[in-house]
């Protein structure tokens, strides 16, 4: 998954944008003076976007065509060296973890979880992810919508 920001990002937005694509093992990719329809043409992307200078609202899109979109209000952010450990979601997400490219929710998923240390995980508590990696924080996301355009 290749993740992006909108024209012209805030400092914020950026750490954020950064933070999240080593926290699921993305690419990250500085929009610069792309224009969207370049991302289009790839298979799956992700774009993240703000409200008055801070990140709010993150984009899914696979083969052209916006797969959901989640809007959200963020803590402060701290950096932290992440290692490739894919990232396990605890509790009941309101979408479809497995876009964020994370360990399947079923019994194989849970099976590998207990044989493997991870580090990562995004726990769900009501409306609000907590995104931790080693029992620190880096930051957390108080949801405000979850839109699926899937049919």
């Amino acid at each position: 998954m290749i993740l992006t920001t909108s024209r012209k990002p805030s400092r914020k937005t950026r750490t954020l944008a950064k933070v999240l694509a080593k926290f699921f093992n993305w690419d990250y990719v500085s929009r610069g003076k792309k224009n969207l329809n370049e991302f289009m043409e790839l298979d799956e992307f992700c774009l993240l976007s703000e409200i008055k200078g801070n990140p709010a609202l993150l984009h899914f899109y696979k083969k052209g065509k916006k797969i959901l979109e989640i809007g959200f209000k963020t803590s402060n952010i701290k950096k932290a060296k992440l290692d490739g450990t894919p990232p396990v979601f605890i509790g009941k997400a309101p979408f479809d973890p497995l876009v964020f490219g994370a360990v399947p929710q079923n019994k194989a998923g849970l099976k590998f979880m207990r044989k493997v240390d991870l580090t990562k995980k995004v726990v769900v508590k009501g409306n609000t992810l907590f995104f931790t990696y080693r029992e620190l924080t880096l930051f957390h996301w108080k949801l405000s919508k979850v839109v699926s355009y899937m049919t």
